[in-house]
């Protein structure tokens, strides 16, 4: 009786041990969509910022922050108190450590990264116009990771579901 119990508790934490490893996996994708969706929003504040409100760049990252969850949010804070508190290096460089803060705590990818890091390069450097641009060319690069994103979302989100009942039925069968 005693070793019925302990089979039957072993498969049952196995089995919700692997079904919430391949649910995990599902919701990171989601969550990479999320993201990626919501960075792009932001930088469409951003140039409206830049463009309309005349902002200057720390007081345009809050506005952004403002209406924004994190990571995103984090990510224009941070660099928004950097360069209210006097950080020596450009805008450029404070939005780069500001990007690679929140990136363990977001689901960006290394590829998304690189565009989250792009956004900065003119930032405070150039003129407004050289600015808009280069947000504009970052949410070009952005659409294409998103459709990237989105499409892997669809194609694997139910298979790391599966994958994570499967797996855990057939490692229960190997080890009974």
């Amino acid at each position: 009786m005693l070793e019925l119990a302990c089979k039957l508790t072993g498969t049952v934490c196995i089995m919700v041990a692997t079904v919430a490893f391949g649910e995990a996996k599902a919701r990171a994708l989601a969550l990479r969509v999320r993201q990626l969706q919501q960075f792009q929003r932001s930088l469409k504040l951003l140039s409206a910022e830049i463009a309309y409100s005349r902002s200057l760049l720390p007081y345009a990252f809050q506005a952004v922050a403002r209406q924004l969850e994190p990571p995103v949010s984090e990510l224009y804070r941070s660099a928004a108190a950097k360069l209210l508190a006097g950080d020596e290096r450009s805008a450029g460089e404070i939005w780069e450590s500001a990007v690679a803060e929140i990136y363990p705590q977001s689901a960006f990818t290394g590829a998304d990264l690189e565009i989250l890091a792009g956004a900065g390069v003119s930032l405070g450097a150039t003129d407004e116009e050289d600015q808009l641009r280069q947000i504009g060319l970052t949410l070009q690069h952005l659409e294409l990771a998103l459709e990237t994103a989105l499409e892997q979302k669809r194609q694997n989100e139910k298979m790391w579901r599966y994958l994570g009942f499967a797996g855990g039925a057939a490692l229960v069968i190997l080890l009974l």
